[in-house]
This record gives structure tokens, C-alpha cells and sequence, in this order.
């Protein structure tokens, strides 16, 4: 068995809108350049969708040292992403650690945006966030993504799912890192344990347990309501929950990265 990859998108700042790539590199971190920046309030704690729906509409753009950010009524903002002596305290979850200051200029761009106080802060040298030890190893660390480096996505699961909805949603509602397409039945991917190429691999850790953002139309930033989550627990729960895409973690043969790229074609272990 095999999954053809068709789509790698990454988020370069968390909860914001996602960059399709033809090609990129893959790394024990996940996608080059996913989730290194997020935006926490005056507390340090991040912000995503679940409260705030108008970030998916901050189009970021981002080279090996700048971000430019676009978003409805703002003025484009070029930002230096540099190696800062400026650190807070922040918290992702149940995970409190160090992240690097990026730009006060940002951080007024942002406040503006939304309303109220952010800042903007990026995973640096400083930073260290474990993942789950009942799934990894100590050493084995995220960014700023929820809790996996990585989230894949099976195309029959969506089209099985927009079957049944009133309308149908696009794959961007569940924010993959990789989509894949195979012969294999809708939800199959619930029973597969690794994606294998020839320079790595992904070692699949656990079903992806969704939430409100499933309400979230990127395109738009609106809140649609819960009939996503709601068709997805009572039509496709999974051990009980309302479940879309597995959550992974990479092995690479090489330490550095590993080149991925759309049509690459995965065994299925």
C-alpha cells in the first residue's frame, strides 16, 4: 500500500493562514519553518482560532530572515526575524517555556489588528518544549504546533465526511502539515502506524482530536458553527471522540532535513 502526497502546507505563525509548497524540507521538527512564531497575549499565552477566527485571514510570507504580513485594512509590515537578546515567559497549552521578542513595530501591527495586546515570539535556541512523553522520547521536541510535529490527512476521509455534511468544507479547515491520497478506504488511516520514503519517515502517534476550529472558513475568518465537529462525533467518532487526520513525528536519515515534495509517494506500514 501507498499515499501519494498532495498537498504540504505550512503555518509559519501559528493559527494564521497556511503556504502551500510544491517543495520544502522535512525535518525531526516537521515542515521547514512551521510554527516557529506565535502570537501570546499580555499573560504569554498563545492565541489561536478557537477565540479569535479573523488570524486565518494574517497572510504571512517568510524568507530565512524576514515575515511580511498581510491582513484586511492593515498596511503590509516587513519584519526582521533575528536572533534576540529579549525573551518572556510563555505557555502553549500545559507547556511553559522561553521564546525570543521578534519586533515591537510587529507587535503593534498585530495589536491593532485584533484589538487588543499581543506580542509576537518566536521558538528559538532558548526554547524547549518536550512532546508528550507517552508518544516520544526525551530530547524529542515541537514548536508551537498543538502537540505533534505533524498532521496528516487522508482526501477519502474528507470526501466521505463532506458527503454527509450540508455543505461541503475544504481540507483547510483542519490545517494539515501533509494530504494524502490513496486506494484505501476513508479512515483506513486511523489503523496505519508509519509513512516510509527512502530519507525518512513518519512515525504516526495518535488521532487528531478536533475542536471549534472546525467552524473556522479560512478564506473568510468566520465561525460557521459546529456541524463539522458535530458529524464528525456522531457519524465518524473514533474511540468516542471527534477525530480528523493522525498526528506524527518524523525520523529523518539524514540529522539536518530531508527533501518532501507533492506527488512523493509513502508505503504504508
Amino acid at each position: 500500500m501507498s499515499a501519494e502526497i498532495t498537498q504540504l502546507i505550512t503555518y509559519p505563525i501559528k493559527s494564521c493562514a497556511g503556504i502551500m509548497h510544491d517543495e520544502t524540507m522535512i525535518n525531526t521538527m516537521g515542515l521547514q519553518g512551521d510554527r516557529q512564531l506565535m502570537l501570546v497575549d499580555d499573560k504569554g499565552l498563545f492565541l489561536s482560532q478557537r477565540q479569535h477566527p479573523k488570524l486565518a485571514l494574517i497572510q504571512p510570507q517568510i524568507s530565512a530572515s524576514t515575515v511580511e504580513l498581510n491582513a484586511p485594512g492593515m498596511k503590509p509590515l516587513l519584519v526582521q526575524i533575528t536572533p534576540s537578546c529579549h525573551n518572556i515567559t510563555i505557555t502553549v497549552w500545559n507547556d511553559t517555556f522561553q521564546a525570543d521578542l521578534i519586533s515591537t513595530e510587529a507587535n503593534l501591527w498585530f495589536s491593532e489588528y485584533l484589538g487588543f495586546a499581543v506580542r509576537l515570539v518566536r521558538y528559538a535556541s532558548i526554547s524547549h518544549r518536550q512532546i508528550d512523553l507517552n508518544y516520544s522520547k526525551p530530547g524529542q521536541t515541537v514548536a508551537f504546533a498543538d502537540g505533534f510535529p505533524l498532521l496528516v490527512t487522508h482526501q477519502a476521509s474528507l470526501d466521505q465526511l463532506n458527503g454527509v455534511l450540508s455543505q461541503a468544507v475544504a481540507m483547510n479547515r483542519f490545517r494539515p502539515n501533509i494530504v494524502v491520497r490513496t486506494t484505501e478506504q476513508a479512515w483506513s488511516e486511523m489503523n496505519w502506524h508509519q509513512l516510509i520514503s527512502a530519507s525518512f519517515q513518519l512515525n504516526l502517534t495518535k488521532a487528531c482530536t478536533r475542536c471549534v476550529m472546525t467552524g473556522v472558513e479560512q478564506e473568510t475568518g468566520i465561525q460557521t458553527g459546529t456541524e463539522v465537529l458535530r458529524t464528525l462525533k456522531q457519524q465518524f467518532a473514533y474511540q468516542d471522540k471527534a477525530v480528523f487526520g493522525i498526528n506524527a513525528m518524523v525520523d529523518t536519515t539524514d540529522a539536518q532535513a530531508s527533501k518532501i515534495a507533492v506527488g512523493m509517494r509513502l508505503d504504508i506500514m
